[in-house]
């Protein structure tokens, strides 16, 4: 459901939010949602009306908090993502990347409002990664398992673009899992363990 509201509307709105208010619009949708027969989740309708931008830190210091409240608590919300991943293998497939292989997800940690989800990587997985050759000043293209991709692009100096591939691929395949949960996550990922 999309709401559309003018620029004066919306000020007017925000003007008049109080905490109490926001509280009871956002109480108010999940219990429809739930009603409707839906899982209630962080619907944009609320940040529409409240002119909060979703993932931003108001949204963190006055949404999240409701939603935690709502749900029985962060720690509540916590454990239930804990008990939907933790040590749960995974296959990462990114066609962007022509990246293939698996994933398993070895340590959660909260870290302020964030769930930090660290993972190892399969080195035997495959990638196509693109680097940049300064000697010849060329672009070349390796095809090969993520191991030997990664070791290329540090013989290159460029390891950190390489894990910074990977870990947005990662951490694309947890925001599209974990999203109703609607706790922020952020990833890290280990490539030098043996899988």
């Amino acid at each position: 459901m999309k709401i559309i509201l003018t620029k004066r509307q919306q000020r007017l709105i925000i003007e008049n939010f109080t905490e109490e208010n926001l509280r009871k619009l956002c109480y108010q949708i999940w219990d429809k949602q739930r009603k409707m027969g839906k899982e209630p989740h962080l619907d944009d309708v609320i940040y529409d009306i409240s002119g909060i931008k979703k993932e931003t830190r108001d949204d963190y210091d006055t949404i999240r908090p409701i939603w935690y409240e709502y749900n029985g608590g962060y720690d509540v919300l916590f454990e239930k993502l804990k008990n939907k991943i933790d040590t749960k293998e995974y296959k990462l497939v990114e066609a962007e990347f022509d990246l293939e292989t698996k994933i398993k997800v070895v340590h959660l940690d909260i870290v302020g409002h964030f769930v930090e989800i660290m993972v190892d990587v399969d080195p035997s997985g495959t990638i196509e990664f693109h680097g940049w050759d300064e000697e010849t000043g060329e672009e070349y293209v390796v095809k090969d398992t993520i191991d030997a991709a990664y070791h290329e692009a540090l013989l290159n100096y460029e390891g950190a673009e390489f894990q910074g591939m990977i870990r947005s691929s990662v951490y694309d395949l947890f925001y599209n899992l974990l999203e109703k949960y609607g706790i922020p996550i952020d990833v890290d990922i280990d490539l030098k363990e043996i899988y």
